[in-house]
């Protein structure tokens, strides 16, 4: 019942009319192509990512894709994560790439490295934000690269002479 109504509007308004609206329509449709395709792009590119990962929802940035995790001694002082004893399961081949990779975490995030060294099958960090120091151990399990643990100890720091003492 519809068809003769559109069809006799169609009539009326002549053949420029029809082209301009088919125009219209295709640039409408290839604008609308050209805008998902501009979304999926921006999205693909920065939402899409995968999260950085950080401890207990702290400052404290935590091995990407790491798993396996024990936490024990949790400690806080208001909303700031001032304790914590964790390991990570996660694939180590090489301990000091993987914590050069930490590294750059921890020092974007606002914290300054007190030391750092490796060896062939480990690799260690202290770092430090205000009286917080966080000491991380990359350990490679040479039987198995795929079981090695990171290790990670929060604490607070009262003694300003040694930040790297037990």
């Amino acid at each position: 019942m519809s068809r003769p109504v559109l069809q006799s509007r169609v009539r009326r308004v002549g053949r420029p009319t029809i082209l301009a609206m088919s125009m219209s329509m295709a640039m409408s449709t290839s604008m609308s192509a050209a805008v998902a395709v501009a979304l999926v792009t921006t999205l693909t590119l920065v939402g899409c990512g995968p999260e950085p990962a950080f401890v207990l929802d702290s400052d404290v940035p935590a091995p990407q894709d790491a798993s396996g995790r024990a936490t024990s001694g949790i400690e806080r002082r208001g909303p700031v994560l001032v304790g914590v004893d964790t390991v990570f399961a996660d694939e180590v081949d090489d301990p000091a790439a993987t914590l050069q990779t930490l590294r750059a975490r921890f020092v974007a995030g606002g914290w300054t490295v007190a030391t750092d060294g490796a060896t062939g099958s480990t690799a260690t960090a202290v770092f430090r934000k205000g009286d917080r120091r966080c000491r991380v151990r990359v350990v490679r399990n040479d039987l198995d690269p795929a079981m090695s643990r990171i290790a990670y100890r929060l604490d607070t720091v009262t003694d300003e002479a040694d930040p790297t003492d037990a």
